[in-house]
Order: structure tokens, then C-alpha cells, then sequence
């Protein structure tokens, strides 16, 4: 019986710590553009989004933006395939629906992304993002980059949930004023141990709602 207690014990034991290491492993930081007011958060009813959607640029490792053909490349080498792309797409844009702003969807932006790409060819990033709001009428336009992985994950007691997942390391947002061509707000996330998309997209909307005031 005493075994069994200690046994018991034990297993609490290493479920809390479980706990502890798992917490304060996010650091997400948010920064107000150079002047920027409230009142140009305020303005903010429709989005679009471009993460992995023809964002101008693209980075090292499997960041979403940038020319497509570039993109798939990197992407794989460092992800399964191109549905971890839509799949954290699909998470933010349902994140941002939630903070009641309305969003161009994907097959429209498509859309506008091909027939418009010669005629934004030799434009910088934020030229082409601008431009591109302006064709989709939004107020604003979302781009970004995730870093997403394929790690190991030993699971909880007794090796549960073990296996290969994909996990966010890094992620950045920026949303910028179509009208001024300005940045308003940037957000930069990061995971020590990762995380899944979905809690990293939640944490991105929940940065914007706090810094809008929504």
C-alpha cells in the first residue's frame, strides 16, 4: 500500500513539473507602430491575410511568404507538405473572424494574387501588400512568417502521445495600413519547447484583440 502511495506520488509529482516546464515557454512581444493611434486600430473592420498567400518576400527555413515557387521549395525540405501552409492559415483567419473583423477569402485572394502578379513585379514588400489591399478593398492587410517544424515529442507518463508532430518555433505578424502603407501593429512569438498552430495563431489574435482594445 505505501509503494502504491509513493507510485501515486510520484506520478503527480511529474505531471506538475510537466506542467511548470510547459509554462512561460511563450514569449510573445507586441510593438505599436511609430505614431499610431487608436483611432487608427479603431478603423480596422476588414483584413486580408497573406501568410503563405503571396507575401512578398521569403526568409530562411519554411517561412510562409514570398514568391510560390521559392516558398515550396523551402517548405519541402522542412515540412511534410504544403497543408501545414493551409492548416495554420486556416487557424489565424478563423482567430481573426473572431475578433468580428471581416476576411477576404482564400480563393479570392488567390485570384487577385495571379491575375495581378506581373503588374507587381519590381515592387518592394510593402509596395506589393499595399497594392494588393487595395485592389481587395480591405483596410488592412496581415503578412507574417512561422517557423514550423517536425519534432520528436516523448507525450506524458508512460511515453502517451508520443511521436513526430509539427510545432511552431517562431512566428511574426505584421498588419499594416493600406491607406498610409504603414506598419501598425508587429508581433513577434516564441516557443522554446514549440507549439501547435492553433494555440500559436490564438496567441497572435489575442495580441492584436489586447493591443486594439477589442
Amino acid at each position: 500500500m505505501a509503494t502504491q502511495k509513493k507510485r501515486i506520488g510520484a506520478c503527480v509529482l511529474m505531471t506538475v513539473c510537466g506542467l511548470i516546464l510547459l509554462a512561460g515557454c511563450a514569449d510573445v512581444r507586441v510593438a505599436l507602430g511609430p505614431r499610431v493611434t487608436q483611432a487608427d486600430l479603431q478603423k480596422i473592420k476588414k483584413v486580408a491575410v497573406l501568410f503563405g498567400a503571396g507575401a512578398a518576400s521569403a526568409g530562411s527555413g519554411a517561412h510562409l511568404g514570398g514568391d510560390p515557387a521559392a516558398m515550396l521549395g523551402m517548405l519541402a525540405m522542412r515540412m511534410p507538405g504544403m497543408g501545414s501552409i493551409e492548416t495554420f492559415n486556416d487557424h489565424l483567419v478563423l482567430e481573426l473572424l473572431g475578433l468580428g473583423w471581416d476576411v477576404v477569402e482564400r480563393k479570392q485572394l488567390d485570384k487577385v494574387t495571379s491575375e495581378q502578379a506581373l503588374s507587381l513585379s519590381g515592387l518592394t514588400e510593402a509596395d506589393k501588400n499595399v497594392a494588393l489591399g487595395k485592389i481587395l478593398a480591405v483596410d488592412a492587410i496581415i503578412t507574417g512568417n512561422v517557423d514550423i517544424r517536425q519534432e520528436y515529442d516523448t507525450g506524458w507518463l508512460f511515453g502517451i502521445g508520443a511521436g513526430m508532430k509539427e510545432v511552431v518555433k517562431t512566428a511574426t505578424l505584421r498588419m499594416l495600413d493600406v491607406e498610409k502603407g504603414n506598419t501598425l501593429v508587429a508581433i513577434s512569438a516564441t516557443y522554446s519547447r514549440g507549439e501547435e498552430q492553433q494555440n500559436v495563431a490564438r496567441d497572435l489574435a489575442d495580441a492584436l484583440k489586447k493591443k486594439i482594445g477589442k
